[in-house]
Formats: C-alpha cells, structure tokens, sequence
C-alpha cells in the first residue's frame, strides 16, 4: 500500500508539472514561440542593416565618384555625350 500511495503521489507531481511548464502562459511552448519570434526579428533586423549599410555606400559613391555617377546616368537613365550612339549587340 505503501509503494501505491508513493506512485499515486509521483503520477500527481509528473501531471501537475507536465501542466505547469506546457499549459500556463509562460510555460515551454510560449517561450518557444518567443523564442522564435526573436530570432525573426534578429534576423530581419541584420538584413535591414546590411541593405542600409550598402544604401550609405552608394550614397558615399554618389557623392563624391564622378565616373559612379555617370555609370548609373548611362545605365539607369540612358544619358548621352552629345553626337553619341548606343550600338546594340
């Protein structure tokens, strides 16, 4: 009777712990979900400071590089020196 008593006791502390770290609400599946969440927003945040990063850049080669400026003039915007003709291949 005893070893029943002990196991009915083990089964009632598995249960109640089972409950309290899965069904409350901050409990493992929550903190994972959060976890989860974080790691999104880490993310997003790296790929937002790269594509600032190479923005600075470009702003850096806008600013001061002559031959970038005309490179995107010509590609971008399809300028010309006077009595100049684009060959297509």
């Amino acid at each position: 009777m005893d070893k029943i008593i002990t196991f009915k006791n083990l089964f009632i502390c598995v249960v109640l712990l089972i409950m309290f770290l899965f069904l409350k609400d901050d409990g493992i599946i929550d903190y994972r979900v959060l976890l989860n969440n974080k790691n999104e927003l880490l993310s997003k945040i790296n790929k937002k400071s790269n594509e600032l990063y190479d923005l600075k850049q470009e702003n850096v080669l806008l600013e001061k590089d002559n031959q970038h400026i005309e490179k995107i003039a010509r590609e971008k915007y399809f300028f010309l020196f006077p009595n100049e003709t684009i060959i297509n291949f």
